[in-house]
């Protein structure tokens, strides 16, 4: 039986296959700190990583936001609410600022809550222009009757972290809040037509 031979298209698929393999994809980060042996692989595991787990805690905060009948984004400004106001009064501006979203995020799912009796919207006693919210009697209940399934399904899930790695994680999870609104305003204005030279120069010296 004679020997099988290559076809063309074979061959020809064969060898893209190769300069796939042998051709190196573009920096994603510059910086030597997030560099290993100048390639930014573990850079993209970590921020693959990040998406892992906030689809992860995003699935769990939904799931304590169902045991009570909330949805998710229901569930995250109630409980929030109920911690603020420990220390003082609660506008939307501290809310807002707490969760680091926009007003308009929250002003409609505020509403819901406040007409399902679980918020209370009050004019501020000290200035009129400005909104208070309070968590009510039933919306302290609700978190109440959620809190021990809580505590278990959070237990478990930042349960790998000691008393020093958790510490860490806060800090440095609050720097990389700050440093991603640097990075989402420098990417808004690389993307305006007037930044498109720097976006060009950028290019060319990564080239």
């Amino acid at each position: 039986m004679p020997p099988q031979t290559r076809r063309p298209r074979d061959a020809s698929r064969a060898a893209v296959s190769r300069r796939a393999r042998t051709t190196k994809a573009p920096l994603t980060v510059s910086r030597k700190e997030l560099l290993v042996d100048e390639d930014d692989r573990r850079f993209r595991e970590l921020v693959h990583a990040f998406f892992a787990f906030q689809s992860r805690h995003e699935a769990i905060r939904d799931g304590h936001a169902a045991f009570i009948g909330l949805a998710g984004v229901q569930y995250t400004i109630l409980i929030s609410v109920g911690h603020l106001e420990v220390a003082g009064d609660v506008s939307s501006v501290t809310l807002c600022e707490h969760l680091r979203v926009s007003s308009a995020f929250i002003a409609v799912e505020v509403a819901k809550l406040v007409e399902r009796g679980l918020l209370a919207k009050e004019r501020d006693p000290r200035d009129a222009r400005r909104a208070l919210l309070r968590t009510t009697p039933a919306g302290h209940a609700l978190l109440a009757r959620l809190a021990p399934v809580q505590r278990s399904v959070n237990d478990v899930e930042f349960g790998g972290l000691t008393r020093r790695e958790f510490e860490v994680l806060h800090d440095i999870m609050n720097r990389l809040i700050a440093n991603g609104d640097a990075a989402l305003a420098l990417q808004r204005l690389l993307e305006q037509p007037a930044s498109r030279n720097i976006a060009k120069r950028l290019e060319e010296s990564a080239a």
